[in-house]
């Protein structure tokens, strides 16, 4: 991992692909869907992608720690998550609309983001003591990075 974000730089980040997002509706349907290499995920799952990873973290981590509460006890089976966010994206809903539901959920994700107290990013995880929620927060802004730069690629 790189340098630790602050609470400020993550949500910069966090909150940079909003446009970055709004932008992609220009994009043809064919390329929306296109993936990127034989057999992988196109644009269209990636965005859906990250709705169900930004409820997954709204649900079972950030309710959780602003109700001071450890993160629940589960088996995350990010293989069956990603999957659903794949068929979901190919389900019939248009671009523009899965969009605005990235968008929404975004928004509300930063805005919880944001009443987390600032001190609390340098303490561990609640249920994750290995790692403090800034270094968690840190490895998902960068893992956000990670699938816009693949886009950006691929469009280009």
């Amino acid at each position: 991992m790189g340098v630790m974000m602050n609470k400020e730089n993550i949500i910069k980040v966090k909150k940079s692909l909003i446009d970055w997002s709004a932008s992609l509706k220009n994009i043809s349907t064919e390329l929306w869907f296109e993936p990127f290499k034989k057999g992988s995920w196109g644009t269209a799952d990636v965005i859906s992608h990250f709705i169900s990873w930004d409820k997954f973290m709204i649900e079972n981590r950030i309710n959780c720690l602003l109700r001071k509460e450890d993160f629940p006890q589960i088996t995350v089976d990010a293989e069956a998550i990603n999957k659903e966010a794949s068929i979901y994206a190919r389900s019939g809903i248009s671009k523009e609309d899965l969009i605005s539901e990235f968008i929404n959920i975004r928004t509300e994700l930063l805005s919880l983001i944001d009443k987390i107290p600032d001190d609390q990013f340098s303490k561990p995880c609640p249920g994750k003591e290995h790692i403090t929620l800034g270094e968690y927060f840190t490895g998902m802004a960068e893992h956000d990075i990670k699938h816009v730069d693949q886009i950006n690629k691929h469009l280009n």
